[in-house]
C-alpha cells in the first residue's frame, strides 16, 4: 500500500485567511500537498510556472484582474492535465467559468462535502486518463481507495486477493492478502474493476478474484493462496464458472 500525496495544488486568493482555510482542508483531508499560494495574479503566474501544480484553486475576484482573465492568460503555460477550480463567494460567475473550461466551481466558504465531491471527481478523472500502455509497462495497476479517515490510498493489484460487493453498504471492497479490507469509491462497479487488469476475473455477482492468487478450483469453490481462513474459499456462480476455468487454465 502506498500512502503517497496524490495531488499538488496551488491556491490564488487575495484573502490570506481563505487561503489558510482551504490549505488546511486540502492537506488534512484529501491527500493534497499545497505547493504554493499567491494573493495577486502577477506573483501567481511566475510561481505556478515554477511549481507546475496539478490542480489550481483560483479566486474569481483578484485585485488587478479577474480570475477568469488570469485563467485565459496562463492557460497555454499550464500542463495539459492541470485542472482549474474557480473559487469564489458568488455563483454569478459560474457560466463564465464553464466557458473558460473550468474543471469545477467551489463556493466560499468551502464545505467539506463540496470539496470532497470535487476531489473525488478529480481523482476519478485522473485515473481514467492514465493510458493503458502505462499499465502494461509496469504490469502493476493501482487501485484507488478511500479509508474511514477520508484518506485516498493506492493499493497494488498484486496485494489484492479479491474484491467483494458489500450488499449492506452497496459498495465494493478490496480484500488484501493479509486480510485487510478497504472500501472502494462509491462509483466503483464490477466493470470498473474488471477494466483494471486482465488478471481480474469475476466468479460470482459479489466476487471478483485476482487470478494469480487462486490455488485451485474445486466444484463450486475457488480456493485462494495464503489467506486467512475466513477468506480462503469463495463461491463460484455457475454463470461465471466457464470463463473462470478458461482464464485459469491459460496461466
Amino acid at each position: 500500500m502506498n500512502r503517497q500525496k496524490l495531488t499538488k495544488a496551488f491556491i490564488v486568493d487575495d484573502n490570506t485567511e481563505a487561503i489558510e482555510l482551504l490549505r488546511r482542508m486540502l492537506e488534512s483531508n484529501f491527500s493534497v500537498t499545497v505547493a504554493g499560494t499567491a494573493t495577486d495574479a502577477e506573483s501567481a503566474a511566475s510561481l505556478i510556472a515554477k511549481t507546475e501544480p496539478d490542480l489550481i484553486f483560483l479566486d474569481v475576484e483578484l485585485p488587478t484582474m479577474s480570475g477568469l482573465e488570469f485563467c485565459t492568460m496562463i492557460r497555454n503555460e499550464l500542463k495539459p492535465e492541470t485542472k482549474v477550480v474557480f473559487y469564489t463567494g458568488h455563483d454569478k460567475y459560474m457560466l463564465d467559468a464553464i466557458r473558460r473550461q473550468a474543471f469545477d466551481y467551489l463556493l466560499k466558504p468551502p464545505t467539506e462535502q463540496d470539496l470532497s465531491q470535487i476531489m473525488t471527481r478529480y481523482y476519478e478523472n485522473k485515473l481514467t486518463g492514465i493510458p493503458q500502455s502505462a499499465y502494461a509497462a509496469t504490469r502493476q495497476p493501482i487501485i484507488l481507495v478511500v479509508n474511514s479517515m477520508n484518506e485516498h490510498l493506492t493499493l497494488r493489484l498484486q496485494d489484492c486477493a479479491f474484491f467483494r460487493f458489500n450488499q449492506e453498504r452497496k459498495v465494493w471492497e478490496a480484500v488484501c492478502m493479509d486480510g485487510t479490507v478497504f472500501t472502494l469509491r462509491h462509483r466503483t462497479t464490477a466493470d470498473t474493476l474488471l477494466n483494471y487488469s486482465g488478471d481480474l476475473i469475476q466468479i460470482h455477482k459479489r466476487y471478483i478474484v485476482n487470478i494469480n492468487h487462486i490455488k485451485k478450483i474445486q466444484d463450486s469453490r475457488c480456493i485462494l493462496n495464503e489467506l486467512m481462513d475466513d477468506y480462503q474459499e469463495l463461491k463460484i456462480s455457475k454463470n461465471y464458472r466457464q470463463s473462470l476455468l478458461a482464464a485459469f487454465y491459460v496461466l
